[in-house]
């Protein structure tokens, strides 16, 4: 019903609604809630990391002094953790019914929690079905039933779309949307979102450990091109750490870079580094739009005497490059993070310790900013924080963001109603037909 969080931040007090159940039948009081949560933060999966919001052992205590009441003590402030809380993986479980059917392996296909939906049927790789959940407390979901088909051919993909063989179409290629005109029969929507499209240069192995030199570099990417040949028009052109739809962005710090390789190459002679230059950047096989930005870099950067091979990797050997401790060669990699807060995404994107850092970033003193902005409470001085890192990620140009995303479905004439969630438009009570 409603929460609190206490002055000094580390309090964080839950007030719940009486009366509710389960799917399942069980109560959902505050004692299943802290039961469910304790599960999580114990677990030491996703879970953990997301409850905790990436600041492992500052959850203090999870109490439940009554049965509409949860309290969770942190050990420092940190504002991300109500965010952090919405997030699936947090999400509420019925601990006694995973228990009576046999423990959490059973939740690998079968679902316990208390949302608008029940899962009724699935089967992996093939289809999901679920029904509305009478018991639900909130607002019912707009479809009594919702069949989800798990398909991975484009082709198929694109058929069903224009057939009209689904109501909502997901995962079609950027040139398959593309395709498509928009008719009474078929809409596409399209939301910009806060993933995009990076080349990260392996800031630890010369000559990319020289600012200058990946400065240059940035000038030198034929921005326009890719944004209307790779992706069609729907992306956004930006520079800096953060994407645009971050509320953080600030524009007047971040203009967008453009193609100027007269700039390119002023910077490249003011950055020392005898050229010609041999690298290596890394796609991921299968990934066309991956492939067809790593070609264009190819010729673009070879009229500075930088010479890039490509190399292919299967999704195994592609993750072991992108997980490296020191990466060897420049990555192409889409990426985003699950909550769009600029400290979310610089935890694993700006630390020097991180493995999921794809550039081997490291600069102390945006780190030490960093962690200042984690127990800062007021944004407005949080956001001089995020605009005095983006100074410094700016002046040092560890990696080059190609473009923001935008997020496409393809709906049937019929759909009135849908909505858009950054962790993948899973909200299924909120698409639908009126």
């Amino acid at each position: 019903e409603s929460y609190n969080v206490s002055e000094d931040g580390k309090t964080l007090t839950f007030k719940l609604r009486p009366g509710l159940k389960f799917s399942s039948g069980n109560p959902l009081d505050a004692a299943a809630v802290k039961a469910s949560l304790e599960f999580t933060w114990k677990s030491g999966t996703c879970g953990t990391y997301f409850f905790e919001a990436a600041q492992f052992g500052n959850t203090e205590a999870i109490e439940a002094p009554d049965a509409t009441t949860l309290v969770i003590r942190l050990k420092r402030a940190e504002p991300l953790v109500l965010h952090a809380l919405t997030q699936p993986n947090t999400g509420i479980i019925d601990l006694k019914a995973v228990e009576a059917n046999g423990g959490k392996t059973w939740l690998a296909s079968n679902a316990a929690g208390s949302g608008p939906y029940v899962l009724e049927s699935y089967e992996p790789g093939v289809r999901a079905v679920f029904k509305a959940n009478p018991d639900f407390f909130g607002t019912p979901p707009i479809e009594p039933e919702v069949i989800v088909n798990f398909v991975t051919d484009n082709a198929t993909l694109l058929l069903q779309a224009r057939n009209g063989q689904a109501d909502v179409t997901l995962g079609l290629s950027k040139a398959s949307v593309a395709s498509l005109g928009e008719s009474a029969d078929l809409k596409v929507i399209k939301v910009p979102t806060a993933r995009w499209q990076l080349v990260s240069f392996p800031n630890k192995v010369a000559p990319f450990d020289n600012a200058k030199f990946r400065e240059a570099l940035t000038y030198a990417v034929p921005y326009e091109p890719i944004l209307a040949n790779v992706a069609h028009g729907l992306g956004t052109i930006f520079y800096g750490p953060y994407p645009p739809t971050f509320p953080a962005f600030n524009a007047e710090i971040a203009p967008p870079r453009t193609y100027d390789l007269e700039k390119a190459k002023a910077l490249l002679a003011e950055s020392g580094v005898p050229t010609p230059v041999s690298a290596e950047i890394v796609i991921r096989e299968g990934q066309n739009d991956q492939e067809q930005i790593a070609t264009i870099l190819q010729g673009a950067w070879s009229q500075l005497g930088v010479n890039l091979s490509i190399r292919k990797l299967a999704a195994a050997g592609y993750q072991e490059a992108v997980g490296a401790e020191t990466k060897q060669a420049l990555i192409v990699r889409f990426d985003g993070p699950s909550v769009d807060d600029p400290a979310w995404l610089l935890d694993y994107d700006l630390r020097c310790k991180s493995q999921f850092n794809t550039s081997n970033y490291c600069n102390a003193d945006a780190e030490a900013l960093l962690d200042k902005a984690h127990q800062t409470l007021d944004p407005a001085a949080r956001q001089v924080i995020w605009d005095d890192i983006a100074k410094i990620w700016i002046a040092d140009s560890p990696r080059v963001p190609i473009f923001a995303d935008t997020y496409t479905a393809v709906v049937s004439g019929a759909v009135t109603d849908w909505h858009f969630a950054q962790d993948g438009p899973f909200d299924l009570d909120k698409w639908g037909r009126r």
